[in-house]
């Protein structure tokens, strides 16, 4: 009788394990962005999704995330965090990074691994610290089965990705 419990308990632990493993919302942490020798950038980043009503990517400077996706016609859906590459022909990888000289802001930049057979096109938002508000920036599609790296010289403290499309 002890070994069914016990059995049940681990499979009920696996189970969360699973769970907590995928999960799409990310630890409450503190972003601190270098902006000078003299000055940086400092906000408490709460509890909140990666992605948001299965169809909008939002990450911060310092996060690399693994994002799988259903192809409907030529539109991407059910946009899904994981933790790991399980399904590499229907998974990105983007990663978002500030770039600094000692702590000397010099860009941010975006890379994002396309894995699908055609051409990725989406939208980019850019949070400006400068501003403390969103501007819609311009992007480049991201060829079929490779990489692309967008820069900005601007400080941002986080990026929204949306309207993800494969293109001929």
């Amino acid at each position: 009788m002890k070994k069914k419990y016990c059995l049940i308990a681990i499979s009920i632990f696996m189970m969360f394990s699973t769970f907590a493993k995928d999960k799409n919302e990310r630890d409450p942490f503190e972003l601190v962005l270098a902006v000078d020798e003299e000055q940086y950038f400092a906000a408490e980043i709460p509890q909140s999704p990666y992605v948001i009503n299965d169809s909008i990517i939002q990450i911060y400077p310092g996060e690399k995330v693994y994002i799988e996706a259903d192809v409907k016609g030529n539109v991407l859906t059910n946009l899904k965090r994981v933790e790991s590459i399980k399904k590499p022909k229907k998974t990105l990888t983007i990663e978002f990074i500030q770039q600094s000289e000692g702590k000397n802001h010099q860009f941010m930049m975006l890379t994002i691994t396309n894995p699908f057979s055609k051409t990725l096109s989406y939208s980019a938002h850019i949070c400006l610290v400068k501003y403390a508000r969103w501007v819609d920036t311009n992007v480049v599609d991201v060829m079929a089965g490779i990489s692309s790296i967008e820069t900005w010289p601007d400080l941002i403290s986080s990026i929204a990705l949306d309207e993800f499309k494969l293109v001929d």
